[in-house]
């Protein structure tokens, strides 16, 4: 594939015209003949004798990249990248031949007066450099004087340590291939390498792949030839990151089942249930994704058929009784009107008599009303509904979330900067200042654009929820003062730097000085991740969601 003129792959024929195997053509000695009605009319082929065979263009199969000027051309990243590779070649030939003539720089050497051409080839003969006059001193005597010219520039004066790295990384922009796949990551993250690793693969391995795959579709009608990729480690990741984006959309009830499973390659059922889409909390169906949605019956859950086992106080269900009956031991008229009150003489009626029930009616159970009743009861007041903690939980993962994700950059940048030559010099000296690690004010800042947002969206919601309508001045007091709190955590993990920090000045060695100091650090963020993030967001999503309920 890097040839001018692609690949030509021969297909070898049984005696009954169908292909029994395939033979790589040289590219150097093969060309395709141009035809200006089948553009291609056969491919000439020159043999190591340099006899000249034609191939048929059916019998041949070429594989190149489209070239933008000649269409019988292969457009290869050594044609792009081809000034780049000349320079690194001359570069490492000036090198080599700097080092064979012992390190010295070219020049004229200059006699002043009259020399004969025996002694200027004795002249020249001393002042070539090679590997056997390594070090060798030479002595020579002139009347007028001897003067050197240097003409020439040494490695260092010509860059010639940048002039490789940039020509190394036009070479590897040419190939697609980041400098991290290769196996130097250096100055980079985990993330950005991971990030190279998945442009490589994205961006220049599959679209490869599938150019030679596509281009060997011709070998059969049937069967095609494709590659296999599910076992890349960062193609699996990307993946797991797409099944999570559509695990989301799931559960927002903006997929269906099916439509989830389709996208992560899983086989689909057949159930109107996994076509529909799915209300959060109770994943209650609200519509269907392949056929319309019949309208639910009064009293029915939405996407259910009416009547449905397990619904309570339909008629029809087992146990229930049935449609225009009243409650068990009172006598129903046609008209679905009491026929007469209970009998005082029976169990039933003697309850109703004791507990006062006004026309002997029957006494209060746990059955619904029946038909056409009105049960009254007294008025509870405000009641904590399930959706209520449903949504008050959900804030709490999220204001959690955010949290987390603050102390998890708060660790990751103090441990870099604790580990750093910097720090460990003053924490060797005893003059390391814990704010050049831990900064209260940066970090102040960044609670405030991560976590304020999060609290103003709870009491927002809060106030949609309870219909309430709150002052502005009010929510902006209230949030800051949740703010406040989190703000805490910035100092009070300051304060706890400075003591590690205090702590460790008395161990003698430096190394173990370093040592103790970073474990203590670690000690610190592992304490905030597992105690401090659940009870500080737990407490202030709660008291955000209470304010304007």
């Amino acid at each position: 594939m890097l040839s001018t003129r692609g690949a030509f792959i021969e297909k070898v024929r049984g005696r009954d015209g169908r292909i029994i195997g395939l033979n790589l053509l040289p590219p150097q000695h093969t060309s395709p003949i141009p035809d200006p009605r089948r553009f291609v009319s056969g491919y000439e082929v020159t043999m190591p004798q340099g006899d000249k065979i034609i191939l048929k263009p059916e019998d041949v199969c070429w594989i190149r990249r489209p070239h933008p000027l000649d269409p019988y051309l292969s457009l290869t990243p050594m044609e792009s990248a081809g000034v780049a590779i000349e320079i690194e070649n001359l570069a490492k030939v000036y090198n080599r031949n700097y080092l064979l003539n012992d390190g010295r720089p070219g020049g004229i050497l200059v006699v002043k007066g009259e020399i004969d051409d025996d002694d200027k080839d004795e002249l020249r003969n001393r002042f070539r450099g090679n590997l056997t006059r390594v070090g060798s001193t030479t002595v020579i005597s002139a009347d007028d004087g001897v003067d050197y010219v240097d003409t020439s520039a040494n490695p260092r004066d010509a860059a010639y340590v940048q002039m490789r790295q940039i020509q190394k990384e036009e070479i590897l922009a040419a190939f697609g291939v980041p400098e991290s796949v290769i196996g130097n990551a250096s100055g980079r993250t985990f993330s950005n390498a991971a990030e190279e690793h998945r442009v490589f693969w994205n961006e220049t391995m599959l679209p490869h792949l599938d150019l030679l795959g596509r281009a060997l579709d011709e070998l059969d009608e049937v069967n095609y030839v494709d590659f296999d990729t599910s076992n890349v480690p960062i193609l699996i990741l990307y993946k797991q990151e797409r099944s999570r984006y559509h695990l989301d959309e799931f559960n927002a009830g903006l997929l269906s089942a099916n439509e989830y499973r389709a996208s992560t390659g899983i086989k689909t059922v057949k159930s109107d249930l996994a076509d529909s889409l799915l209300m959060n909390p109770n994943l209650t169906p609200i519509a269907n994704t392949e056929k319309e949605m019949e309208q639910a019956a009064q009293g029915a859950m939405p996407g259910m058929p009416p009547g449905a086992p397990g619904m309570p106080g339909m008629p029809g269900m087992p146990g229930m009784p049935p449609e225009g009956a009243g409650a068990p031991g009172v006598e129903v008229g046609p008209d679905g009107s009491m026929a007469s009150p209970l009998d005082p003489n029976t169990m039933a009626g003697s309850l109703a008599a004791a507990q006062g029930a006004p026309g002997g009616a029957a006494p209060e159970t746990g059955m619904a009303p029946p038909p056409g009743a009105v049960a009254s009861a007294e008025p509870f007041g405000e009641i904590e509904t399930k959706q209520e903690n449903l949504e008050l939980e959900r804030w709490k993962e999220i204001l959690g979330r955010s949290f987390e994700r603050v102390i998890e950059r708060q660790q990751r940048v103090t441990m870099e900067k604790v580990n750093g030559m910097k720090s460990k010099k003053a924490l060797a000296a005893g003059t390391l200042d814990i704010e050049s690690i831990f900064s209260v004010e940066t970090w102040n800042k960044q609670m405030e654009e991560d976590i304020r947002p999060v609290l103003a969206t709870i009491i927002q919601d809060s106030q949609e929820t309870s219909k309430k309508s709150l002052n502005k001045v009010d929510v902006l007091s209230q949030i800051d003062s949740h703010i406040a709190k989190f703000k805490q955590v910035n100092t009070d993990t300051h304060e706890q730097l400075v003591s590690s920090y205090m702590a460790s000045l008395p161990v003698p060695n430096e190394d173990n000085r370093s040592t103790v100091f970073r474990a203590s650090c670690v000690g610190i963020f592992t304490n905030l991740l597992a105690k401090t993030r659940y009870e500080l967001s737990e407490t202030e999503a709660r008291r955000a969601w209470g304010f304007a309920s």
